[in-house]
């Protein structure tokens, strides 16, 4: 069992609680025209037709994928950009046995 009496709340808000309706569209939309762009890439190889079809679902694949590409390293650049909270140092006193047994029992 764990203790959670003395860990503090989460408060920041998780990846997929920060994402915005256009950019789940997006991701979504990548899935799609992936799928669509096999499988009429597969149908044109196969029967010879609809060629423009599968051109198309291509390009728009590869437009989605550079649209989430580029907000997925925005959003790295974001998270680095910001301060990060480091952890006090404690005190060379403490025993590092007790410190071990302390964290072990959380």
């Amino acid at each position: 069992m764990t203790d959670t009496s003395t860990r503090p709340a989460r408060t920041t808000a998780t990846r997929w609680e920060r994402h915005s309706p256009l950019q789940t569209f997006a991701e979504l939309s990548l899935g799609l025209s992936f799928t669509a762009t096999v499988a009429f890439g597969g149908y044109t190889a196969a029967t010879g037709q609809l060629a423009v079809v599968s051109q198309v679902a291509g390009v728009l694949f590869l437009v989605t994928l550079t649209c989430v590409l580029v907000s997925w390293f925005r959003a790295v650049e974001r998270e680095d950009g910001s301060p990060r909270r480091v952890a006090p140092v404690r005190a060379a006193s403490v025993d590092p046995i007790a410190a071990v047994d302390a964290e072990y029992r959380r």
